[in-house]
């Protein structure tokens, strides 16, 4: 009540103001939801003019149009999926979420005016199209990059919560860590909205006017990836009588045949490209083999239910009901709220399968029994509430592993899920299980932990040979961890490369004795990796820092963190790039950090993204964050109206006419 009263006095109808704090991270005070949306999509172009308009042309399958045809691959394989024509189906239609949307286009497009001048000629007016083609096509994003063999081994992240019971100040604490590539189509936006509807301090995509992790002044969410199977490929069995139908579990339908027109830039011009479409029931053609592609997700716009939904929710079993939509494709969430209470979802867009199938292979779409069931009702998936242990911890792993209990049944399908262990869980659940009270401070520390998995065990059997070398010296006086002062780890990392090195370091790691013969390839290479240091840093006992960096716009930074140097063994904070030049270039990793403090008297937040909150080169937010996010460190949210205001260094104000906002007009800008 108090929250909704300051907002009605520091805002009018069709007001908004834009506060940004000293890291560019907009706060929208708006006197309503829609409001906010226009001020949204404004400061989302003032930050991410061009990401945006990639993100756009990515989703709708026409990334040829600005980079060429090396793209047309891409292009045609996400036009055949339909999500352009299921976009344009929907911008035809009414729902309760259009008014958002053609708010957010409204402020973006007027933006897009006003800093024309400074922007790619190529990037055009957005409109509604642009903006469902990529809520689609993000919805969808991990499974088509697994079915593209292109996600990152290991890639994930990493969650906790603590419930009132471990936690030192009595109030339950939520830690967010998701683990993408910091640079590409999802690159988080930070900002804020404050309505008399809706609070929220969080991420979205560029280019999405809708949350996706964060929290309001009740409740706080955040995912991991899971692994239900989302996507099929069944194998198509044409009529040998009549080749334009094919058995659909045993019934004859009709291919449907289409064409798309595929455009692309060539030395300056535009040229257009035909390419013939086959879909089938369950989706199209894969090229060049006789199956089709089913995914789970495709023409599911309940996800925009969900994503208002939590955004609205009160208490963490608002949050479960936003879920039980199913819109979200997949994810295990964690969620937590000022009432004490902590919740894990595993969310999953999952249909039921005959078990006895293999499901992880082509499946053969004749067969009767490989007709996909209903999808799985989220309360007959894995879930737990406020277990014995007062922790939650995903990490990518099973999810009976969330709890440290036995709230969670191990017995799942294989399409449900095949996950065990990650080096990253066993630390991260480690450090939380031995503390009985979890400072806020502690909690930081560990969401950052740079313990080195099996680097311990790894030395000591280096150890047990005997080899007598300065290298083997420095690696013993190495702490094992991988924070930005560490000497013995940039070592360790340069023997890992070696050839041979990385196996016998899990044969050590898994409790295994190296054969003589071994013990000789281990030494050789740990020496070669000495002289590979020394030629490379001029020493053995270099910084971690200087080995392990961070670049963008001129600067580079030292990072900590350690990840994927040995297979799929990361730390908690999993860090990561190429090694080049004698350095590792990070550009993986935790791709926005959040800690919050779920208090009855007031939510309160810190958080970190890696270089800053704008990907415009010219922004003084293009890298601002990145010293404060290499060493590990959050800033300070300043949540709420009036914290806002205070921690303003610019403030923008729009004016969104209130004539007719079922169809908006554009705005009107003034920096103050």
């Amino acid at each position: 009540m108090l929250a909704t009263l300051a907002l009605a006095l520091l805002t009018t109808q069709g007001e908004i103001k834009i506060y940004r704090d000293l890291y560019g991270v907009p706060s929208i005070v708006a006197s309503s939801y829609v409001d906010a949306c226009y001020g949204l999509g404004y400061a989302s172009v003032e930050d991410h003019a061009e990401r945006m308009a990639l993100n756009y042309k990515q989703a709708r399958g026409r990334m040829g149009e600005v980079l060429g045809k090396g793209q047309l691959l891409t292009d045609g394989f996400l036009r055949s999926l339909g999500i352009e024509d299921l976009a344009r189906a929907k911008a035809r239609s009414r729902g309760p979420y259009r008014s958002h949307f053609e708010a957010f286009l409204a402020g973006a497009n007027r933006a897009l005016q006003d800093r024309k001048a400074n922007l790619p000629a190529w990037i055009e007016t957005f409109d509604l199209v642009d903006v469902f083609s990529l809520a689609q096509l993000v919805n969808a994003a991990f499974p088509l990059q697994e079915v593209a063999g292109k996600l990152m081994p290991g890639s994930g992240s990493n969650q906790f919560a603590v419930a009132p019971s471990r936690s030192a100040t009595g109030a339950p604490i939520l830690s967010m860590d998701p683990h993408l590539p910091w640079n590409g189509p999802v690159t988080w936006y930070e900002y804020a909205i404050y309505t008399p509807e809706v609070t929220f301090r969080g991420i979205t995509v560029p280019g999405l006017p809708a949350p996706v992790m964060g929290h309001n002044r009740k409740v706080a969410w955040c995912m991991t990836n899971n692994d239900p199977d989302l996507y099929d490929f069944f194998i198509v069995k044409p009529n040998p009588e009549n080749p334009r139908q094919y058995s659909y579990h045993g019934e004859w339908r009709n291919f449907e045949d289409t064409e798309v027109e595929l455009r692309y830039l060539e030395d300056g011009e535009m040229k257009t490209q035909k390419q013939r479409v086959r879909r089938t029931a369950w989706g199209p053609m894969v090229p060049l083999r006789p199956q089709a592609l089913y995914l789970s997700m495709l023409g599911s716009w309940e996800l925009l239910a969900t994503s208002d939904g939590l955004v609205r929710s009160g208490s963490v079993e608002d949050a479960r009901r936003a879920l039980a939509l199913l819109g979200l494709s997949m994810w295990n969430v964690v969620a937590a709220d000022t009432a004490g209470d902590i919740l894990y979802q595993y969310n999953a867009r999952v249909n039921r399968r005959d078990p006895s199938f293999d499901w992880s292979k082509p499946i053969d779409g004749a067969d009767p029994r490989t007709r996909l069931g209903d999808l799985i009702p989220a309360n007959q998936l894995p879930h737990a509430k406020n277990p014995i242990s007062g922790l939650l911890v995903n990490c990518n792993s099973a999810p009976w592993l969330t709890t440290l209990g036995d709230e969670i049944s191990r017995e799942w399908p294989a399409y449900v899920t095949t996950y065990g262990h990650t080096t990253r869980y066993d630390i991260l659940s480690a450090l939380l299980a031995a503390d009985r009270k979890i400072t806020l401070d502690e909690a930081k520390t560990y969401a950052v932990d740079t313990k080195v998995p099996f680097a311990g065990e790894a030395i000591a059997a280096l150890e047990a040979t005997r080899h007598a070398s300065p290298a083997v010296d420095v690696l013993r006086r190495w702490n094992k961890r991988a924070d930005i002062s560490a000497r013995g780890c940039a070592l360790y990392a340069y023997w890992a490369r070696e050839k041979d090195a990385a196996p016998l370091i899990r044969q050590a790691a898994a409790g295994k004795d190296w054969t003589p013969e071994q013990a000789a390839t281990a030494t050789r290479a740990l020496d070669a990796a000495a002289e590979r240091l020394k030629r490379d840093h001029g020493a053995l006992s270099v910084e971690w820092g200087e080995v392990h960096r961070m670049s963008r716009g001129g600067w580079s930074v030292p990072v900590l963190g350690w990840g994927y140097v040995v297979g799929s063994d990361a730390a908690v904070a999993p860090n990561s790039g190429a090694f080049k030049d004698g350095a590792f270039q990070c550009d993986f990793g935790s791709s926005w950090r959040m800690m919050v403090s779920l208090e009855a008297s007031g939510v309160r937040s810190w958080s970190a993204l890696p270089y800053g909150n704008s990907s415009d080169a010219k922004s003084p937010h293009y890298a601002d964050q990145m010293a404060l996010f290499g060493r590990g460190h959050y800033k300070e949210v300043p949540f709420g109206v009036e914290a806002a205001r205070r921690a303003a260094k610019r403030t923008t104000v729009l004016a969104y006419p209130a004539v007719s906002k079922s169809r908006p007009l554009n705005g009107l800008a003034v920096a103050r």
